[in-house]
């Protein structure tokens, strides 16, 4: 009989029953050794924060949804960190092969595992089995996130999290990254893990076809919500439901309401917080507009559709209100003047004030989910739709971006939880001229980095 000696740990941080010691879940084994028999002496580590107990378990080496789990080393209340955790009696089961997991209870009633496989029981000399033992689960190590010192968290939607856009989220003091994602197209899983392993959190806004809701809206509906659920189960740390639901160009003609918008927002809730509690789920922002009087067959004011929302129930079926603010010309603190008109959506002050109105009795926040300025500067004169920019420069759109997170920050009537900055380093400039919101400017400088910067504590 050979004891099995090589350490595979996985690190979970500091905390748990043993004093100074690190908090962990694993056992000892030597991939080499793969063949056992007889009495196995098994060694590893059982300290995970707030453990209540823990045991190890066998079976045989099929698919884990078919597994039948049985203990071989029985319940155990007390943390061992790196010395025996108990013998398998190897005796006790058929040869053949298993899969062997040490798991562990904390006090919230939550399982972790580690597991080990393929293990080959040889009592009987009758198998030999030349394959490595592997890991095929363990816990996943909790992400350390970038310690937010700016007066609110925020963020920056990027189109590449490459080291451009990095630099710049890191210059400016931002904690949080949003990129779009498209039910049957993307799921954002690659950007979660890069960037949770830089400490960023991700914020998911989650788009559908209106197509498809259109021909059958309840059937999509339960579709997309379980679309977002899995990108809860991922580790998305906020998802933004659907973009901009107010507008025929989002959302299919003939249905906009704050309240069929409701049924989706329901849907999706309760779909992310049955596989992850903690994920935010933002409501999604609709596009600030007056342009329909109300409602009419195209879309609804975005002031309307809150409302609509407001009494539909959306607070109890959100963590946060989503907001978009990205047409203003002036500086933030402006509450007049816009030559343009005076309409509201035009001001942040007084956009932020239309947000809180229909949710005055709810104990909710919003959340910025794009907040822009757009400069042509740099890039040329602006196409049709968007002129009324054409005379904001880049040293504006920096002092202007700084202003609206203090703004924000210090917002009371309904308080503001996070800010997406709209948008960090997009690159098209033609119809959409989405480069001329961007912050990494053509050529290469940022500096609203330096001003939202300044703002850190």
């Amino acid at each position: 009989m050979r004891h099995l000696s090589l350490l595979l740990v996985v690190i979970l941080g500091l905390a748990g029953g043993v004093a100074a010691q690190p908090a962990e879940l694993m056992l000892q084994w030597d991939p080499v050794y793969n063949t056992v028999s007889g009495a196995v002496k098994l060694r590893g580590s059982a300290n995970i924060p707030d453990q209540q107990w823990f045991f190890v378990e066998a079976a045989p080496y099929v698919d884990a949804a078919d597994a039948a789990w049985a203990p071989i080393v029985s319940f155990q209340m007390s943390p061992v960190v790196d010395d025996v955790i108990g013998t398998w009696n190897t005796t006790l089961l058929t040869d053949g092969f298993y899969q062997i997991r040490l798991h562990a209870v904390n006090s919230a009633q939550e399982s972790l595992y580690y597991v080990l496989a393929p293990i080959a029981v040889n009592n009987d000399g009758g198998i030999i089995n030349t394959e490595p033992v592997q890991v095929l689960e363990s816990p996943a190590a909790p992400v350390e996130f970038i310690e937010n010192r700016l007066p609110l968290p925020l963020g920056g939607h990027i189109q590449d999290f490459d080291e451009e856009s990095q630099a710049a989220l890191r210059a400016s003091g931002m904690t949080w990254v949003k990129k779009q994602v498209q039910f049957g197209i993307s799921d954002g899983r690659d950007l979660i893990e890069e960037a949770h392993a830089l400490g960023y959190k991700v914020l998911l806004g989650a788009k559908g076809d209106k197509n498809q809701l259109a021909a059958d809206f309840d059937g999509y509906v339960a579709d997309f919500a379980e679309y977002v659920a899995y990108l809860a189960s991922q580790g998305a740390d906020a998802i933004e439901i659907w973009n901009e639901p107010n507008i025929d160009r989002e959302w299919p003609a003939g249905q906009v309401s704050g309240a069929n918008y409701t049924r989706m927002l329901k849907a999706a809730y309760e779909a992310i917080k049955a596989v992850n509690p903690e994920t935010l789920v933002i409501s999604g922002a609709p596009a600030p507009t007056g342009f329909f009087g109300g409602c009419a067959w195209g879309g609804c004011d975005d002031n309307v559709f809150m409302a609509q929302m407001a009494n539909a129930g959306a607070a109890n079926h959100a963590d946060c209100i989503g907001v978009h603010y990205n047409e203003g010309i002036l500086p933030p603190r402006a509450q007049g003047g816009d030559p343009r008109d005076t309409y509201e959506t035009r001001y942040l002050i007084l956009m932020l004030r239309r947000v809180a109105w229909p949710f005055r009795n709810a104990d909710i926040p919003m959340c910025m989910t794009e907040i822009g300025y757009l400069s042509p500067e740099g890039y040329g004169p602006l196409p049709r739709g968007f002129t009324w920019a054409s005379t904001t420069s880049v040293a504006e759109q920096a002092a202007w971006l700084a202003e609206a997170v203090t703004i924000m920050a210090n917002f009371s009537d309904m308080p503001v939880e996070l800010a997406i900055v709209w948008n960090v380093d997009f690159d098209t400039y033609g119809a959409d001229p989405q480069a001329g919101y961007a912050i990494i400017r053509q050529d290469g400088s940022c500096p609203a980095c330096e001003t939202i910067a300044a703002l850190q504590r």
